[in-house]
């Protein structure tokens, strides 16, 4: 037995009204028509559903039975449409895949992609944590459109970085460390720390965090090794040695066991937004320009 949908709804309808000329004005069919499509729902059924006479209609006990069972069925095929309507939706919205490393851009991150949901409220933004040296990767192979990464890197000729973001770097050492609640501090201060320092990263950028050689050509400790950065704060809340860090990870990364201090005579870090030169996402172009007028650089995109 099979009975469409549609006259489910019109059983409804004229169960709640009661009567056939209120029903199919709601329904936006005729009365002849209501009362046709009812008949043969009744003899699909082999019950009666309403009681008629000229002054009024009434369901009867088996059409008080019926619809609760009605509605239900109802309210399922509502839901299941709601569904199909909202997977067109995601279908069809505007996707941008944001990939951070790090602490990203800091509030840069957050207000770019704000400003991004409210300009294009109807977009799907996804977010995705990278490690240090997975931008290139994850952009080449469509993981991410975007990604918020600190400078140096080593990037393919299609992948272009922008600086946005520039912040003091940060000595990370224990709560307990000697050097843990002063204002500032020099880089030639540190000859006796042992770093910790990012896993098989490209030397010349991994040199440049740990600023090997140091201004008076000395050269670091280097300690154990991760391959994150709550890997390497790991290292350090364990006393394993200090490490070298943006500012903003002492907002997102703050730790009791941790202590972070400015380091007064290095270049600071700057963050850049990396996108590829050829990307096929529209959101792409949207979303860098929005991040370009926050941003509080006007660098030339680097090389």
């Amino acid at each position: 037995m099979d009975v469409p949908i549609h006259v489910i709804r019109y059983f409804c309808v004229l169960a709640e009204e009661l009567h056939f000329g209120r029903a199919a004005e709601r329904l936006s069919i005729t009365p002849p028509s209501l009362s046709q499509q009812i008949s043969r729902l009744e003899h699909q059924l082999d019950v009666k559903l309403f009681d008629r006479n000229p002054r009024k209609v009434e369901l009867t006990a088996r059409g008080r039975e019926l619809l609760p069972l009605a509605r239900r069925v109802q309210d399922d095929h509502d839901q299941l449409l709601s569904w199909g309507r909202s997977i067109r939706r995601d279908r069809d919205a505007p996707v941008l895949r944001v990939g951070v490393v790090a602490a990203g851009a800091g509030t840069l991150t957050t207000a770019a992609i704000a400003a991004t949901m409210q300009s294009v409220p109807q977009a799907r933004i996804e977010m995705r944590r990278l490690g240090f040296f997975d931008v290139a990767e994850e952009l080449e192979t469509g993981q991410v459109d975007v990604v918020f990464a600190p400078w140096p890197m080593r990037l393919p000729p299609r992948v272009r970085a922008e600086p946005l973001w520039r912040e003091p770097r940060v000595l990370v050492v224990r709560a307990d460390h000697r050097f843990a609640g002063r204002a500032g501090i020099s880089i030639l201060d540190t000859g006796d720390e042992k770093f910790v320092s990012v896993a098989n990263g490209p030397s010349d950028v991994v040199d440049w965090w740990l600023v090997d050689p140091r201004p008076d050509g000395s050269r670091p400790q280097r300690g154990p090794t991760a391959d994150s950065v709550e890997g390497l704060l790991e290292l350090v809340a364990a006393g394993a040695g200090v490490n070298i860090a943006g500012q903003s990870a002492s907002q997102h990364y703050r730790r009791e066991e941790l202590s972070f201090i400015p380091i007064t005579d290095i270049e600071p870090a700057t963050i850049v937004l990396c996108s590829l030169s050829d990307s096929p996402n529209p959101m792409v172009t949207a979303f860098r320009e929005t991040a370009m007028e926050l941003s509080p650089l006007v660098d030339a995109t680097f090389h």
